[in-house]
């Protein structure tokens, strides 16, 4: 399903693309999912209950990272670690200007992506004052340098937050570099964070990295959907 873009802008380097229910009611209140990448067609299956919301950054690289690292095969960009910066961007100035358009039911907003885009949700769990209420990630990237370590010293602030991880089992296969250890990274994650909010939603199952993302995106929407209480 192709969902059609009703609003498309730019914001300091993010393009943002809204998606509304096709029965969208201005004076009705709706919950708020923002995808990082932007793809929102993966999130079809809430197209008619809530507002879609898709963050296309200039440098993913640089802004689902938390903090500057190199990269990881010869040749590739390093990573310039602008995470904070980009969910300031998201947060304080993107969703503020959406307010101004739709009616936001603030209780429900959603915050997650795909890989980075996961990564950076997760970052955000250790923020100050970010006004979601889920965070999700789909094959967060937390074999990031120094990202387990990171959790492991910090406090988790927005512990009031749903959370739901989803990883796979053979994420890194055939990688020789940290890479290799991505299921092992993602589990010492999902346990740190269960731990700090025991309500956290942790899966994983049994595909690689870049496998079955309709599949997943689809069991995410299904969680969601039942969380959230949509129809």
């Amino acid at each position: 399903m192709t969902l059609s873009r009703n609003k498309e802008f730019n914001w300091e380097g993010i393009r943002v693309r809204v998606s509304l229910p096709s029965n969208y009611d201005s004076k009705q209140a709706y919950p708020v999912v923002l995808l990082n990448d932007g793809e929102l067609d993966y999130l079809s299956d809430l197209s008619q209950s809530v507002i879609l919301v898709g963050l296309v950054p200039e440098n993913r690289l640089d802004d689902f990272t938390p903090w500057k690292a190199s990269s990881l095969k010869e040749g590739a960009p390093d990573f310039g670690g602008k995470v904070d910066a980009y969910n300031q961007k998201v947060f304080q100035g993107i969703l503020t200007t959406l307010k101004k358009s739709y009616l936001i039911d603030e209780s429900r907003i959603a915050y997650g992506g795909y890989s980075l885009g996961g990564l950076a949700a997760v970052y955000s769990l250790y923020s100050n004052h970010l006004p979601m209420t889920c965070i999700f990630s789909i094959c967060g990237s937390f074999w990031y340098p120094d990202f387990i370590d990171f959790c492991r010293e910090h406090d988790l602030i927005q512990s009031q937050s749903l959370i739901y991880l989803q990883n796979g089992q053979t994420e890194g296969a055939n990688h020789s570099n940290r890479l290799s250890k991505a299921p092992v990274f993602a589990r010492d994650l999902h346990n740190l964070i269960s731990e700090a909010v025991p309500s956290t939603y942790s899966t994983f199952d049994a595909y690689g990295h870049h496998e079955a993302l309709d599949q997943r995106y689809h069991h995410f929407c299904d969680w969601l959907r039942e969380e959230w209480n949509l129809k």
